[in-house]
C-alpha cells in the first residue's frame, strides 16, 4: 500500500512539473512558425551532414524537471531531397527518431495550415522514454514539434496544447 502511494505521488509530482508551468506565446521569424512553449526557450543552431549536403538545424528548446522536454527544431532540405514525396520523408525521420530498440505506439497522417501541408503525429516508446512527435513538411523545410519525457507526461494535456498550438507562419 505504501509503494502504491509513493507511485501515484510520484505521478502527480511528474504531471504538476508541466502544469504548473505557465505557457508563453513564442514566435520565431527564422524558423517562420509560432507556438506555445511552457517556459523560457533556448535556441541552438548546428551543422548537420546529409548526404553531400550541410544543413542547418534549428532546435528551440524548453527543458522542464523530471527529464521533460518541448522543443521545436526545423531544418531546409536540399532541392534533391524537397522534390521527393512526402511519405518516404516523413516515415525516414519517424524511423530515425525512433531508433533500432523503439516502438511506434502511435502514428497517424495529418495536414496542417490552409496550405495543407502533410505531416504526421506521431508517439514512439523508446529505452529512455516517450517521445510525442508531430513531424510537418512545408515546401522545403521540415519541422518538428516535440514533447520528451515519460508516458504521463507526453500524452498529458499540456503535450496536447503545445502540439496543437503550433502554426507556420510567412
Amino acid at each position: 500500500m505504501r509503494a502504491r502511494i509513493v507511485i501515484l505521488l510520484g505521478l502527480f509530482v511528474v504531471g504538476g512539473v508541466v502544469s504548473a508551468q505557465e505557457f508563453k506565446p513564442y514566435a520565431s521569424g527564422a524558423g517562420r512558425y509560432k507556438i506555445l512553449f511552457p517556459g523560457a526557450v533556448k535556441t541552438e543552431t548546428n551543422d548537420i551532414t546529409s548526404g553531400k549536403d550541410t544543413l542547418k538545424l534549428t532546435l528551440d528548446v524548453v527543458e522542464l524537471k523530471g527529464d521533460t522536454v518541448f522543443m521545436v527544431s526545423y531544418v531546409d532540405a536540399s532541392d534533391e531531397v524537397a522534390k521527393k514525396p512526402a511519405g518516404p520523408r516523413l516515415d525516414k525521420v519517424r524511423d530515425g527518431n525512433k531508433g533500432e530498440s523503439g516502438k511506434v505506439i502511435e502514428e497517424k497522417d495529418i495536414t496542417l495550415g490552409m496550405e495543407k501541408y502533410q505531416g504526421r503525429d506521431l508517439l514512439i516508446e523508446t529505452p529512455s522514454g516517450f517521445i510525442r512527435n508531430r513531424v510537418v513538411i512545408a515546401d522545403k523545410r521540415l519541422y518538428q514539434v516535440m514533447v520528451f519525457g515519460n508516458k504521463d507526461v507526453v500524452t498529458s494535456a499540456s503535450a496536447d496544447k503545445f502540439i496543437a498550438s503550433f502554426e507556420i507562419t510567412k
